[in-house]
């Protein structure tokens, strides 16, 4: 998946975002978008439903589950950028992040749901207790991440154009919404 428009494009939300909702003192908002990307992530499950083993009615609600997949993506990026910012540049991470990434797709769909989870709370930890990682095992969960979350949209069966076409709708949605208030 090309990746560095999107990043781009990201940038600009979260620009427009940091006037709108400038950072409190002490406010630890990678943290907080980690979280988000979370809560997303767990959306994003609820909406595909197949692991629902409780319920007659497991069939993904494809619509909203696109749309939920977009509003995680929206916080990968924006994850990243927050943490490049530490590096000095506009793309993350990995002073080599490379525009295009394979992904990482586990065998089951479930799996992939569940490795993910893990690697964003291994990112957290890295973030958090900074002091006691490394640089590069931040740059290795994020690239993971990344990774991870773009085969997770394989397994969801969403093509790369149907993904990049609803960021970019939702991003504009996103600038409308902060405009209005949000």
């Amino acid at each position: 998946m090309e990746l560095r428009e999107l990043f781009e494009v990201q940038g600009e939300l979260d620009a427009h975002i940091e006037k709108i909702h400038p950072r409190k003192e002490g406010e630890k908002r990678l943290e907080e978008k980690i979280l988000a990307l979370q809560t997303e992530l767990g959306e994003i499950a609820n909406e595909w439903r197949q692991f629902k083993f409780w319920s007659n009615d497991r069939k993904p609600r494809t619509d909203q589950l696109l749309e939920e997949y977009v509003d995680g993506l929206h916080f990968v990026l924006s994850i990243g950028l927050e943490e490049s910012e530490r590096y000095g540049q506009l793309v993350p991470i990995r002073l080599g992040l490379p525009d295009e990434l394979t992904s990482i797709c586990y065998e089951t769909t479930i799996q992939q749901f569940n490795y993910l989870f893990f690697e964003i709370g291994r990112l957290y930890d890295s973030v958090t207790l900074h002091e006691v990682t490394t640089d590069t095992e931040v740059e290795e969960a994020y690239e993971n991440i990344v990774r991870m979350f773009i085969g997770l949209g394989e397994k969801l069966g969403f093509s790369e154009e149907q993904i990049v076409d609803a960021y970019r709708k939702k991003n504009r949605i996103n600038h409308e919404r902060q405009k209005r208030g949000y």
